[in-house]
């Protein structure tokens, strides 16, 4: 069984440890895109979330590893709200993937 792993700030994701979802908490942006190069390269995590406050710093390096692994890589809203963030991206991956937008947003 594939793991899951979330990329945060610990007190984002810390209760996703409850759940059984391996936590990875970083404070800067460069432990971010270190830990998620790591996660993406690690065989036993088949999806990696991160936090939206730690994505938005790292958007184009996350492009660069969703089109490196077949891995889903999930941007998700932290207790502070979300930020839309996770809503664009989402969009722009299911436009890839479908190969249009199904989802009516630009």
């Amino acid at each position: 069984m594939s793991k899951i792993v979330i990329i945060g700030e610990k007190a984002d994701i810390l209760p996703y440890q409850s759940i059984g979802v391996e936590i990875e908490p970083v404070n800067t942006i460069e432990e971010t895109v270190n830990v998620l190069k790591k996660t993406v390269q690690d065989s036993s995590v088949g999806i990696i979330l991160i936090t939206e406050n730690m994505a938005e710093q790292c958007l184009d390096t996350i492009t660069e590893m969703r089109n490196k692994t077949a891995r889903a890589i999930t941007i998700i809203p932290t207790q502070q709200g979300s930020r839309h963030i996770s809503t664009m991206e989402l969009n722009k991956e299911v436009g890839r993937a479908v190969g249009m937008d199904i989802l009516g947003k630009k």
